[in-house]
């Protein structure tokens, strides 16, 4: 009688994993493809901040030693202060708009990298979601 009954246990519990291994095939498949979806909305909100950050971190590095240097000697005539302080006057004032620039840029790329808040969360779910069938699974084997 026990015989029978384990005999009759391994048909429906292979069953069970069977079916179990589809739909984790199925939810990695989804997975994978909301992966990709907010990948490609991603990459395309990134590309206009990108340019940003290109576009601030080449007028720093340009224009930036051109532009002290002619404002310095701008703000002297104008002024009449040291050369030095003017050059510090400026040079400050290029890097707070330098800072501006990073800032906006980093702040579009930000919002661009929330787009995987959708694939985190739903990954997050279906994980639960598994856990929640194994432990069912696992209870109702050992009630048997």
């Amino acid at each position: 009688m026990i015989r029978q009954n384990t005999q009759n246990q391994a048909p429906d519990m292979k069953e069970g994993l069977g079916d179990l291994a589809a739909d984790l095939i199925s939810l990695s498949e989804l997975q994978i493809e909301l992966l990709a979806v907010d990948s490609r909305d991603a990459v395309r909100e990134s590309v206009y901040p990108g340019m940003l950050l290109c576009l601030g971190g080449g007028l720093i590095m340009g224009a930036c030693p051109v532009l002290v240097f002619g404002l310095a000697w701008w703000l002297r005539d104008v002024t009449g202060l040291n050369l030095a302080v003017t050059c510090l006057i400026v040079a400050l004032l290029a890097l707070g708009g330098a800072g501006l620039l990073i800032y906006f840029a980093r702040k579009g790329l930000m919002r661009s990298l929330g787009h995987f808040k959708r694939t985190r969360d739903e990954l997050r779910s279906n994980t639960q979601w598994i856990k929640k069938i194994l432990s069912e699974k696992q209870r109702y084997h050992q009630t048997l």
